[in-house]
């Protein structure tokens, strides 16, 4: 999934819809569902409508086993339960400078009313113009969002977004406690629990295939209680 060019847990919660062979008309899937999902059912639905058309042949559809990070969305398909997943965006940004406006690493340039085709325009006059900045190159970074299956309160992470920066800046949000976001809670965070947090991002970029991207869905094994 794509948190877009900004730490929100909201972006990451988009509904995806899928239409063709082997999905029934009004079917959902209730769990979790990435992009790396894509690839798999993909894979899957060509298996599944070529099994009596293809002949089995090495380099062919059934010739070989591929290894996805994600898994099918076929229905029928064998799933594993997912709540944890990374996220992960780098930063835009020039090469060099372009003008006063469009700086090196930055992704900016100047708008005017021209821009928009329709109403509101900015109320800017005839000749003026903004400097517009969306993005830069330091805005790069990693996120856990954990969703447990079955929240509750007694479970210190159960719902949380993580996110780090290779600048060094970490921020955790407890969404149980702040849904909005509204302080970063990694410094009141102990040592043992920012130390396994950083440990779970570096394995959910490093881990290769479903069963070994699949261990972050553990949990935590520190809980608070057991650090103060």
């Amino acid at each position: 999934s794509v948190l877009s060019s900004g730490i929100n847990a909201e972006y990451g919660r988009v509904p995806m819809f899928v239409s063709g062979p082997l999905f029934p008309k009004g079917s959902s899937v209730g769990g979790i569902v990435l992009n790396i999902d894509i690839a798999p059912t993909v894979v899957d639905v060509a298996k599944q409508l070529t099994e009596d058309k293809t002949p089995d042949q090495e380099g062919g559809i059934h010739g070989y086993e591929l290894a996805f990070d994600g898994q099918s969305l076929v229905p029928g398909s064998t799933q594993q339960s997912r709540s944890s997943f990374v996220i992960e965006y780098n930063g835009e940004g020039n090469d060099q400078d372009k003008d006063d406006c469009s700086r090196k690493d930055m992704r900016c340039w100047y708008k005017d009313n021209t821009v928009w085709a329709t109403p509101p325009h900015f109320d800017i006059p005839k000749g003026e113009k903004f400097c517009f900045c969306e993005d830069s190159r330091n805005n790069t970074f990693i996120c856990e969002r954990r969703i447990s299956a079955q929240l509750t309160l007694e479970d210190d992470f159960s719902d949380f977004l993580h996110c780090h920066f290779p600048s060094g800046f970490s921020e955790f949000y407890d969404l149980h406690q702040d849904p909005f976001q509204e302080k970063n809670g990694w410094g009141d965070l102990p040592e043992e629990v920012r130390f396994e947090l950083m440990g779970r991002l570096e394995w959910g970029v490093r881990c290769r295939g479903l069963e070994e991207c699949s261990v972050l869905n553990r949990g935590l094994q520190t809980k608070l209680n057991e650090t103060a």
